[in-house]
């Protein structure tokens, strides 16, 4: 089982040598271009299993903390809002992988690996009906200061990307519409869990 974090696909090492450099700081730490081929060689052929995030939504303020030492540093970014349109637009939409391949690596792979499949996943009869719907068309910059995230940034600050959320459907109820969320607090359901299954 292998994961990566969509920074790896997208960042390498170079950003570390801008003046705020060590907002990018993670565990591990980006590497070489020819790194960065390598994973995405390794989603395209199925050595990599998932494309997550761990979304660490350090501020800005909080990760160029000049107090910090090296060994300090914070780590990890905040990617939950970009993640799935990063991957869309420099992976689909690039045709670097097929739009089953971004399914298995977002959806049907962690399902899988935390025991829940079928009943998140997939798409069939008895699964909980929880969908992305993207608008392959939708082009926007990001800009962090407008996410949900308490980061106030984005490590894709200024990129223009193709290929948002439209709908985002849990439970076969929409509870967001681009990007306003209209979830009922309290609406999350526990999961029940099997054992851990290689995908």
């Amino acid at each position: 089982y292998v994961e990566t974090r969509p920074i790896y696909l997208h960042l390498d090492r170079t950003r570390f040598d801008e003046p705020d450099g060590a907002k990018y700081a993670g565990a591990p730490p980006l590497r070489q271009k020819q790194d960065q081929a390598a994973l995405w060689a390794g989603v395209v052929d199925g050595a990599v299993s998932t494309v997550a995030t761990d979304h660490a939504p350090w501020t800005l303020e909080q990760k160029l903390d000049p107090s910090l030492g090296p060994a300090e540093l914070r780590q990890g970014m905040a990617e939950l809002e970009t993640s799935m349109p990063m991957l869309w637009a420099l992976g689909v939409a690039q045709k670097r992988i097929s739009l089953n391949r971004f399914v298995e690596v977002t959806s049907t792979n962690p399902a899988k690996l935390f025991g829940m499949y079928p009943q998140k996943g997939c798409i069939a009869p008895g699964s909980d009906a929880d969908l992305l719907i993207l608008d392959p068309h939708e082009t926007r910059t990001i800009d962090g200061s407008q996410m949900h995230s308490a980061a106030g940034y984005s490590p894709y600050d200024g990129w223009e990307i193709t290929g948002w959320p439209r709908f985002t459907i849990s439970r076969g109820e929409v509870v967001a519409e681009g990007a306003t969320v209209d979830a009922s607090p309290g609406r999350g359901l526990l999961v029940p869990r099997e054992p851990f299954e290689r995908p």
